[in-house]
């Protein structure tokens, strides 16, 4: 769960980005989703990004991965990022992907949140979305 000074740092970011102006090859807008969002449907336009920002904790083996999206609806930007929550042996934290709009059409975003090496098993958890992208 993120804490409150996380949310007004990352709400005091994203005003100061969107003040900066001028042509930054940014994001015309950025929507984040978290656990609690799971099987919504959200509605995005070409050029616009996504971050789903999910609780992890690697060191149980126990890790989110991508298992359905639309690639060509929906381009994940970059190898997803992992932030640990404190220093603590064995401690959780917030994986974030991070997905550009790149054409209309819509996308089934599923992620679970499993072991690599139990393929016979439920995941421990699951995360979607209907992602439908107008241009």
């Amino acid at each position: 769960m993120m804490k409150i000074g996380t949310m007004i740092a990352l709400t005091i970011a994203i005003l100061a980005l969107a003040g900066c102006g001028g042509e930054s090859g940014g994001p015309a807008n950025i929507y984040i989703a978290y656990e609690a969002d799971s099987d919504r449907t959200i509605t995005m336009a070409v050029g616009d990004e996504l971050q789903v920002i999910l609780a992890e904790n690697p060191t149980t083996g126990y890790v989110w991965s991508v298992i359905t999206n639309d690639e060509e609806v929906l381009s994940q930007t970059e190898e997803p990022s992992y932030v640990v929550e404190s220093e603590a042996i064995g401690a959780g934290g917030e994986r974030t992907f991070t997905f550009r709009a790149v054409a209309p059409g819509t996308s089934a975003l599923q992620l679970i949140n499993s072991r690599s090496w139990e393929t016979a098993v439920t995941p421990a958890r699951t995360f979607s979305l209907i992602v439908e992208v107008a241009e």
